[in-house]
């Protein structure tokens, strides 16, 4: 049987980050292969990521492995081959959205799959495995999966395994049963499952342990009795899917490292993500944003963790608690998004955490806008709007520490708009603005408490009970 990939197994296989030798790797392939669309694809990521035309034209269908283990193309021209090389290091590091493409291509590949083969429950297609689990029992490493029928399973184990992929190319349900988890992945590496696929009905949707390169695309995890994905020491890609409706919360990690590109969590009963010790990348894929929304008792709670926001939007989290609650030595850096419309404050930043925002908005938060405490730092670096929530816009205490790269809106809150406490400190490096509502202060500098830089348009403000009893205006 002819092996049929998609063209993000190049890819997925070798990392998240895009190389110039997998760009080659899959023009050389398309090229090969007389795919003009994927072709035009993989000629835009060039483009985006700085790759010449020149080098794309020069590239031959000479197979060569990489020091990276990606399958890539030899340039035949020495001039190229050193540059293509240069630009390899020059943009290893660029994160992109590297499985756009979800093409279904015939024929052979670079990728190390080699077998194939297909399950369909219900017993109808001749020679086909019957269950996903006697599927990956009797194959070796290194097969695609085909799921062509809904299957229903107790725990689908994969365990000491390596290069397993699992693609349904029309939409198919994996239901489990509310007393086990439905997938269950150890101590295995690239490991992959691209839909449209549904896990549901389980104790838990994925339990993934001690595990690389694992990777989910289209899959929707809904419906299960505890987590809906669920992480320990392993390295999760996430890609445009959705975790919903799981009686506990959405996703659970600890140790290692989840992304999220372009994926919902939504609807779980109690938070959408919580994460100890974790490396957290959330960025939005194909156009299409993170967004952790209406989760029972609070959005995103991450303590010990260290995360990369882009353009997340935390929204309408119920419960009282809080939109994005970063503890005990985490560090978040958010640019773009937004955090509106939660019951508690929209952001809590506490116990030696470090949070950073920019190009964002605050706003509609039941709490106030954001709570920096107990030795904190609170870092806005520019157009980043805290609005229109019920309590004080920024709320910095407990020997914490505040610093505005300037261009920053905080105003319409229905507390005082910037509250500086208990020997904690301000560091203005350039102007915001800062307005309050009626009967309320713009800035409002407690005891023990520094401010830096220009203040003077800030009002109405005050400095300390034991000092200025009334606000200057």
């Amino acid at each position: 049987m002819t092996p049929r990939i998609r063209c993000c197994e190049i890819f997925c296989t070798c990392g998240k980050y895009l190389t110039f030798a997998s760009i080659s790797a899959l023009w050389c392939y398309s090229t090969k292969h007389q795919s003009p669309i994927l072709e035009r694809f993989v000629a835009e990521i060039a483009y985006q990521n700085g790759v010449p035309d020149k080098l794309l034209s020069a590239i031959t269908i000479t197979k060569d492995e990489t020091q990276t283990g990606c399958p890539a193309c030899r340039i035949l021209n020495p001039h190229f081959w050193r540059e293509g090389m240069r630009l390899q290091r020059d943009f290893s590091g660029l994160r992109v959205f590297i499985c756009l493409a979800i093409f279904v291509l015939s024929g052979t590949a670079f990728a190390q799959t080699t077998n194939t083969a297909t399950i369909d429950c219900t017993g109808a297609t001749p020679g086909a495995f019957t269950s996903i689990d006697d599927a990956v029992s009797n194959s070796p490493d290194h097969t695609t999966f085909t799921i062509v029928s809904n299957c229903t399973g107790p725990n689908l184990g994969i365990r000491n395994r390596s290069n397993l992929s699992f693609f349904a190319n029309t939409p198919v349900t994996i239901t489990g049963s509310p007393n086990i988890q439905v997938f269950t992945i150890s101590n295995s590496q690239n490991i992959s499952f691209s839909g449209p696929i549904t896990v549901t009905g389980g104790l838990t949707g994925f339990v993934i342990i001690n595990s690389q390169g694992i990777f989910l695309f289209q899959i929707t995890v809904q419906n299960n009795a505890t987590f809906g994905i669920s992480t320990k020491n392993s390295q999760v890609q996430v890609f445009n899917g959705s975790i919903s409706s799981n009686t506990r919360t959405g996703i659970v990690t600890s140790g290692g490292s989840l992304e999220l590109d372009g994926v919902t969590v939504s609807n779980n009963g109690r938070l959408g993500i919580s994460s100890n010790a974790t490396q957290l990348f959330f960025i939005d894929g194909n156009d299409l944003p993170p967004v952790v929304s209406n989760n029972g008792l609070a959005g995103i709670q991450m303590s010990n963790s260290s995360a990369s926001f882009t353009d997340l939007q935390i929204t309408n989290n119920a419960g009282n608690n809080f939109g994005l609650d970063a503890f005990t030595n985490s560090a978040v850096v958010m640019q773009g998004g937004s955090i509106n419309g939660n019951a508690g404050p929209g952001v809590i930043c506490s116990s030696t955490s470090h949070c950073e925002f920019i190009q964002m908005q605050i706003n509609g938060n039941t709490g106030g806008g954001i709570q920096t405490t107990f030795h904190s730092e609170l870092d806005l670096d520019g157009a980043v709007q805290i609005t229109g929530n019920q309590g004080a816009g920024v709320l910095v205490d407990q020997h914490s520490a505040f610093a505005s790269s300037g261009g920053n809106t905080i105003s319409g809150n229905t507390g005082d708009g910037l509250i500086v406490n208990a020997l904690s400190t301000l560091d203005f490096l350039a102007p915001d603005t800062i307005t309050a509502t009626a009967n309320n202060l713009a800035l409002n500098c407690n005891n023990g408490s520094l401010v830096t830089g220009d203040i003077s348009t800030y009002k109405p403000k005050k400095f300390g009970l034991a000092f200025q009893a009334v606000p200057i205006h």
